[in-house]
């Protein structure tokens, strides 16, 4: 039904005034119902229907009206309905029929609305979860697949009116530097007129001990009403709005303090104009500048300390080079896919993740993962996108694009580590609810007890004192800023932490297991030995010689022992010889033709069975490599024994030091394996492992894991197999090399994105140092409360110094967690 509209009329949806010839009514059964058009009729009804009309209780918009998103041009005269199909939107991660997407909300105004959209959401038939956060107005959903879509999940919070648009950084970019922006604004036009405001407060001051007429007097203080009205209620006006907002919802906040304090200083100034007493709008004035000033230096420091992500983002570049046929042609690396073939000249960016199926070079990996050293890369070997091409020119096959990319995949991760939080963030949470409704009883008793021995006025500014200085900003910074700077510094250092919570479990850890092959060795067989038959203690043989026919029989091997003797000689300059009728003989050996003599490598009982005598000596030597670890390979020309070569999985160079760090932090270190006890004890008295788990089948990892947690310890475990991933899910801290399976790391709450120990011993390293910067933090939170609030309460403090003081507590806590970095 439609009605002529008055002009007081407001919509009962948007808010918006009615001015119109035309409203439209609808029955409800809590009276009737006024809308500004038929589109707010339909999206109330819904809401209703859905149970959801709390919201308009609950609701707290900054300004009437629909949101300006929804008034731009491309969605004006566009019905949208719920269900309808909507734009296509890539997702950031698939999982089966389960698929998930990072959406922005524009249009979110209060907590109410985060409410609403994620309980919408949530009634959506095949909605897995959604998650709405607040502070960066980011939905995290997940759906099945086969029974809704993406579009439909866009559909449906259009329809209650919001734009849902994918997440990109540089979105996020741009909300922070208008967030700063606004910042720098606010406190530009309070500084400007709290300027102006001191100097007339500097008259005013000489008056009172000097003497003043009441005619300058009056227009002195009427100046200051006018320079301290901008400064409070337009520089102030977030912290006014934060207020009244946490009074409306009922409960109290940071915002409420210090509107609290400025108001209560205003208020008393304009009374005390027309009553003849002293005026304290400068009070008032300094007290929104100073805490604007802690706001906007915190806010900038944040963002400092979060700008991990858009560092490693702006590490790929734009274009790529695309090979087709003998042309080069330049493109936008958006568009290249998977299998195409890109070029990379010296001294430029890698754009994409490749294999590298021509030429050399040398890459710098360091900014995607914190190793110093040039890497080598030659046919065959993994590129990563952001690396930095040395001398070389390369082609490479393209593997991975997009989210798939290792860039972006760490980029994700460092996303999510930072919007955790920590446990022990709750506890600070938990203590500034209770905190700020007793700062409130302690100013109203200290106003009360002072209102009995001095002027009401001089009781109301000691009161102010104490509201502005016990104001837990410092309190609430302490925890979110040190997980924002240690996640972001991790990052750097090539350490992807998943979430704030990581960072506190391993900060309790005390016991480190290690998985042997790939974690604590190199998980690549090397050559230790080459021995030739002994006699006299003389060894008979030319060690090169062994090397240079085992390595020619065996270059035809696929065996990683063979492998392992072949890249022996060609890195030791060593000669391989043609060879011909090669034969392997599976479990035992190979055999070959090497300048027409038959040539045998492989096990003893092998050589025995081709007539080959091993002297005694010699089994004596290869017995004394095999209690030390070594695997025994015997070679043979003809029937006779040439050597014997003595092969390992050796330690990373950097293991022992790492193990040696990790135990200097209290921290007890263990290996864990499948291989035999002899080699496992030879690997764990080469890098100082005192418990060693041998002959563990991959299955029984997990369980391990489990007996040492039932023992009482916090256990992280740090592996790189598939075999791990059972394991490393089970422990309170599971750590992946990304060298290793993507199964390992997905299971895993941290990646090393470096192949070494001695990131592992970091990451324990940073957890403790960012623990230590929280209860640093933390202490001077509650320190400077416990110190300041009495000082206020006995008039030491003024309100302007109080100000000061709390701002500078804020600054404190961040400049500390940014040591971090």
């Amino acid at each position: 039904m439609e009605h002529a509209a008055s002009a007081s009329l407001l919509c009962d949806h948007c808010l918006l005034p009615i001015t119109g010839n035309q409203v439209v009514l609808a029955d409800h059964p809590s009276g009737h119902k006024t809308f500004c058009c038929r589109a707010c009729r339909a999206i109330y009804r819904m809401i209703q229907e859905e149970g959801l009309g709390d919201f308009y209780n609950k609701r707290d918009w900054r300004s009437v009206g629909i949101p300006e998103p929804l008034r731009r041009p491309d969605l004006q005269g566009t019905e949208i309905l719920p269900g309808e199909p909507g734009p296509h939107i890539p997702t950031i991660n698939s999982n089966g029929s389960c698929q998930e997407a990072d959406l922005m909300v524009d249009g979110i105004r209060c907590s109410s609305c985060v409410w609403l959209i994620e309980k919408i959401l949530e009634r959506t038939p095949g909605m897995v979860t959604a998650r709405v956060n607040f502070a960066t107005h980011r939905a995290l959903v997940r759906w099945d697949s086969s029974r809704t879509t993406l579009g439909s999940i866009i559909s449906r919070i259009r329809a209650i009116g919001y734009l849902a648009r994918p997440y990109t950084p540089a979105a996020q970019e741009e909300a922070l530097r208008q967030q700063n922006r606004d910042l720098l604004l606010r406190l530009g036009t309070a500084s400007f007129f709290s300027m102006q405001l001191m100097l007339l407060s500097f008259g005013l001051y000489a008056g009172y001990f000097q003497g003043i007429d009441p005619a300058t007097k009056q227009w002195l203080e009427l100046f200051s009403l006018l320079a301290c009205t901008p400064v409070l209620f337009h520089g102030g006006w977030p912290f006014l709005r934060g207020a009244f907002r946490a009074v409306r919802n009922r409960v109290l906040n940071m915002d409420a303090l210090i509107a609290l304090g400025g108001l209560s200083a205003y208020v008393l100034s304009i009374y005390q104009m027309f009553t003849g007493g002293e005026v304290y709008f400068d009070t008032a004035a300094m007290i929104i500048t100073l805490v604007l000033l802690g706001r906007y230096l915190e806010s900038s420091a944040k963002k400092n300390a979060s700008q991990a992500v858009s560092r490693l983002l702006a590490l790929q570049p734009k274009d790529a080079r695309v090979v087709r046929g003998e042309d080069r042609i330049i493109t936008d690396a958006s568009a290249v896919r998977k299998g195409d073939l890109i070029e990379i000249k010296p001294g430029e960016t890698i754009p994409l993740d490749g294999a590298v199926t021509h030429g050399s070079t040398e890459v710098d990996e360091s900014l995607v993962t914190g190793e110093a050293s040039p890497v080598v890369k030659t046919a065959g070997s993994q590129v990563i996108g952001g690396s930095m091409n040395g001398l070389g020119t390369i082609t490479v096959e393209v593997t991975h694009t997009g989210q798939e990319m290792v860039i972006a995949r760490i980029a994700e991760l460092v996303q999510r580590a930072q919007a955790a939080a920590a446990p022990i963030q709750r506890f600070a949470d938990r203590v500034s609810t209770y905190f700020i409704p007793s700062v409130i009883t302690v100013s109203a008793a200290t106003y009360w007890y002072w209102y009995h021995y001095v002027s009401a006025g001089h009781a109301m500014l000691i009161a102010v004192s104490v509201l502005v200085i016990a104001c837990p900003c410092a309190l609430g910074l302490a925890t979110p800023v040190a997980i924002l700077a240690g996640t972001g510094a991790a990052a750097r250092k090539g350490i992807l932490v998943k979430g704030g919570d990581i960072l506190e479990r391993m900060h309790k850890v005390d016991t480190v297991l290690l998985d042997k092959t790939g974690t604590v060795t190199t998980g690549k067989m090397q050559v230790t030995e080459t021995m030739g038959p002994v006699a006299g203690g003389q060894g008979l043989e030319n060690d090169d010689d062994i090397i240079r026919y085992a390595a020619s029989a065996e270059q035809r091997s696929e065996h990683l022992l063979g492998a392992a003797i072949v890249r022996f000689a060609q890195e030791h300059g060593i000669s391989i010889l043609q060879s011909g009728s090669f034969n392997a003989v599976p479990g035992q050996g190979v055999s070959a033709t090497v300048e027409g003599k038959r040539v045998v490598v492989g096990k003893r009982t092998l050589l025995e069975q081709k007539g080959v005598e091993i002297l005694p000596g010699m089994v004596v030597q290869a017995r004394r490599l095999e209690n030390n670890g070594r695997t025994v390979v015997y070679v043979a020309r003809e029937k006779e024994l040439l050597g014997i070569i003595g092969l390992m999985d050796m330690p990373k160079p950097d293991a022992a030091a790492a193990v040696l760090r990790l135990k200097r932090m209290g921290i007890n270190v263990a290996m864990i394996t499948g291989d035999n006890r002899e080699t496992a004890r030879v690997i764990a008295d080469q890098t100082g492992i005192e418990d060693v788990l041998a002959e563990v089948l991959p299955e029984e990892k997990s369980e391990k894991v489990g007996d040492l947690k039932q023992a009482g310890k916090v256990v992280s475990m740090v592996g790189d197999g598939i075999n791990d991933a059972p394991a490393l899910a089970n422990a309170d801290v599971g750590m992946a090399m990304a060298s290793g399976s993507d199964i390992a790391m997905e299971s895993a709450d941290v990646v090393i994105m470096r192949s070494d120990l001695a990131s592992v011993a970091e990451a324990f390293d940073l957890s403790h140092g960012t623990f230590r910067v929280i209860k640093q933090n933390l202490f001077w939170a509650f320190f400077y409360n416990l110190a300041a609030i009495p000082l206020a309460m006995a008039g030491v403090l003024s309100p302007v110094v109080a100000a000061a003081a709390m701002a500078a507590s804020s600054v404190t806590v961040v400049l500390n967690s940014l040591r971090l970095r």
